[in-house]
């Protein structure tokens, strides 16, 4: 759709007052949402969101996935943490099938994940990077914008 974008806010939460639901940091939100409505509303050119996933390559039996990331001009691949795999069966809907896959290393605009030694071999169902209810500490995403880094890539699922 014409005239829209994606806000990502879920890395405001705060833990220590988990009856408020309302962001602690309210400039990081603002900031977030201005840039948005600057490149959207006014086509202006700035960068506005974190990088978005554009292709997950993986063989089967391999122990690797690399995926590729578009909408920016480089990551900041911050910590090898949030992603997961799932290779236990083919709807992967309950959360203990889904097994950590850590980010090994990263070239460009592409980062390779090193999957857990219980799905090597297997067949892999499904990929998915900060999909859990608290996926990560406040402002500790695996992946930024490099020449923004206060976007964050969104969560996302793949399933294959």
């Amino acid at each position: 759709m014409m005239d829209m974008f994606r806000f990502v806010s879920l890395l405001f939460l705060s833990f220590a007052s988990c009856s408020n639901i309302h962001p602690r940091t309210k400039h990081d939100v603002g900031y977030r949402l201005s840039r948005s409505g600057l490149a959207v509303a006014y086509n202006q050119q700035v960068e506005y969101q974190g990088p978005i996933v554009s292709s997950v390559s993986y063989s089967s039996g391999s122990k690797t996935v690399n995926i590729t990331y578009t909408a920016v001009q480089n990551i900041d691949l911050r910590n090898p943490n949030g992603f997961e795999v799932c290779c236990k069966g083919s709807r992967c809907k309950d959360d203990s099938l889904w097994v950590p896959a850590t980010a090994s290393s990263k070239y460009a605009l592409t980062i390779t994940l090193t999957i857990s030694s219980s799905c090597v071999g297997k067949h892999l169902y499904g990929l998915r990077y900060l999909w859990r209810e608290t996926p990560c500490l406040f402002k500790q995403a695996a992946l930024y914008s490099y020449t923004d880094r206060n976007l964050p890539s969104p969560p996302y699922l793949k399933l294959f």
